[in-house]
């Protein structure tokens, strides 16, 4: 079934990843069985190539907004004789290959949404950023180290890794509890690719390969492997989509705290109907701590990818801590994709950790380590930069506090990593978030409450947004927070108080030094580097490389 559906509609590089027409959706009404319920904004759909069959088809992602599951959309896609591929419960939604005739039908019933099933790449890509000597310097900025010497190692916390696959190196003995294969390939323990070892080596490795030199966060969590790509890093939004639904059925059985999404793509509508924005508040709700990248399209304004820029999950930029063990010498990547999010204008990333010339493990024979042989330290080991990175190792933080504290909900987690973040190398909301990942301290502080809700109602694309509005949903507004030593002001008394930025100007890459005026995309608090000049409109991005389909561009240097 998943190799029947390998001709994807790609998104080309260097457009705005929007493809063919704009279909409305209507306000949604009752209608026979169907309710649902949400202001809906635009979807964006591929056009009937000119000379095409009416009857050929594409492949779509039909959700339905207002219901829980999958059984609706089956109905609704059955009723215009569309060809149903599979369901897709966690976003409430089914994979489908419809013609332009089943398309219009669909369009005309309310509260449904058509996406289109977009090509998602793991690719490299080069930075402007000079690469550094290769360490695991995170270890000591983030106090891992010292919750080690305590005891907790992540030990009873499985962080499920929907990547490339993982693979079974002496690092990870034990460990590896669990896993599928959605790729085709047939083994969730082969990584073809490389990026997901990886990935699995920051969160959880033990150093077995090293000598002990090379360990990841959390060297005692189990992992599961959810491989949604093969040798050629490609895959497309419905099987990740499909990751995160067979991570929150297994969530018990395997004991999955943790889904770490080192991807993403180019945002083509809101988070309130994007599939995999559901998706992964549908893992949020369950328990599930999800942990994102925000994305390597920085410095310019808007570039935070999907799902990244849903407002509930931990979204994580990348700093440069130029293997030194000291965060107040830390400096900003101008790669780390920055906020607030388009179309909807929330506050991301959440905040930053480690993300430049990190080191973890190698997959010998993998497309990245033969593609990049001096990325290779030692005879185990490998080098790379990216926000997938820093989000690998902010899961091993996540699975080293869910030791510490078994019962935390994900709300309680994201609010115990907010409030204990070390000051950030800008200080500003839509660079580096709250500040820098501090596993030590999130542990020792005492239990808050943060209060989270998602947005009902969608943005459409190219929409001016009020940021006022946006600050008063985010972990930036004091009245989200209770049960907390909240100043009423800021974090650590450097990040943002609610009316301007802290007086930490950005490189002048984005941002021209001057105070954000906290009520909506106006383009005049800006440099227009990232802006039209005039309002966000959310058509292009300006001056970016943003190739649409990467996940998030990890540099292997």
């Amino acid at each position: 079934m998943r190799q029947s559906r390998r001709a994807r509609r790609q998104v080309s590089a260097g457009t705005s990843g929007r493809i063919g027409r704009r279909i409305s959706v209507r306000s949604p009404l009752a209608i026979g069985a169907l309710a649902v319920a949400g202001a809906l904004g635009t979807v964006v759909l591929p056009a009937t190539p000119v000379g095409a069959s009416l009857f050929s088809t594409s492949p779509y992602i039909v959700g339905a907004l207002g219901v829980v599951g999958s059984s609706t959309a089956e109905a609704v896609v059955a009723s215009v004789g569309g060809q149903l591929v599979e369901p897709l419960p966690a976003a409430n939604a089914v994979l489908a290959q419809l013609n332009s005739l089943e398309v219009s039908l669909l369009d005309a019933i309310p509260g449904i949404v058509l996406t289109p099933d977009v090509t998602v790449s793991v690719q490299g890509s080069s930075y402007s950023d000079p690469p550094h000597t290769p360490s695991t310097e995170f270890i000591q900025q983030t106090r891992a180290n010292q919750l080690w010497a305590q005891g907790d190692t992540g030990s009873g916390v499985s962080v499920a890794v929907l990547d490339t696959g993982i693979d079974p190196l002496p690092d990870f003995a034990g460990r590896l509890v669990g896993g599928v294969d959605l790729s085709g390939g047939g083994n969730p323990y082969k990584d073809s690719y490389g990026h997901g070892t990886f990935d699995a080596g920051l969160i959880a490795g033990d150093g077995a390969s090293s000598n002990g030199q090379y360990t990841g966060e959390a060297p005692g969590a189990g992992l599961v492997s959810v491989k949604v790509a093969g040798a050629s890093g490609e895959t497309d939004l419905a099987t990740v989509i499909a990751g995160v639904s067979w991570t929150i059925a297994n969530r018990q059985a395997l004991h999955i705290g943790v889904l770490n999404m080192s991807l993403g793509y180019e945002p083509i509508e809101s988070t309130a109907i994007d599939p995999l924005d559901i998706a992964v508040e549908a893992a949020w709700d369950s328990g599930i701590v999800v942990v994102v990248s925000a994305g390597n399209a920085g410095p310019w304004n808007g570039t935070i990818e999907s799902p990244g820029d849903d407002p509930m999950v931990i979204t994580v930029g990348a700093l440069d801590d130029l293997a030194q063990p000291n965060v107040a010498d830390d400096v900003m990547t101008t790669f780390s994709s920055i906020g607030p999010t388009n179309p909807d204008g929330w506050f991301k990333p959440d905040l930053v950790s480690s993300g430049r010339s990190v080191v973890s493990l190698a997959a010998p024979g993998s497309t990245i380590y033969d593609e990049n042989p001096s990325a290779l330290v030692g005879s185990s080991n490998f080098v790379g930069s990216g926000t997938s990175f820093s989000t690998a190792i902010t899961s091993g933080a996540v699975a080293l506090l869910l030791e510490a504290h078994p019962g935390y909900t994900p709300n309680q987690v994201k609010a115990a990593l907010l409030a204990s973040t070390n000051p950030g190398p800008v200080g500003n909301p839509m660079v580096d978030g709250h500040g820098a990942l501090d596993a030590a301290s999130a542990v020792a502080l005492a239990p808050l409450t943060l209060q989270q809700t998602s947005s009902a109602v969608a943005v459409a694309m190219g929409c001016t947004v009020n940021l006022e509005g946006t600050w008063e949903a985010s972990s930036w507004d004091p009245s989200n927070w209770s049960s907390m030593a909240w100043d009423g002001d800021s974090f650590d008394g450097t990040a943002w108080d609610g009316t301007a930025w802290d007086g930490t100007a950005w490189d002048g890459e984005s941002f021209d030094g001057t105070a954000w005026d906290g009520t909506a995309w106006d383009g005049t608090a800006w440099d227009g580097t990232a802006w039209d000049g005039t309002a966000w409109d959310g058509t292009a991005w300006d001056g970016t490389a943003w190739d649409g389909t990467a996940w998030d561009g990890s540099s292997w240097s």
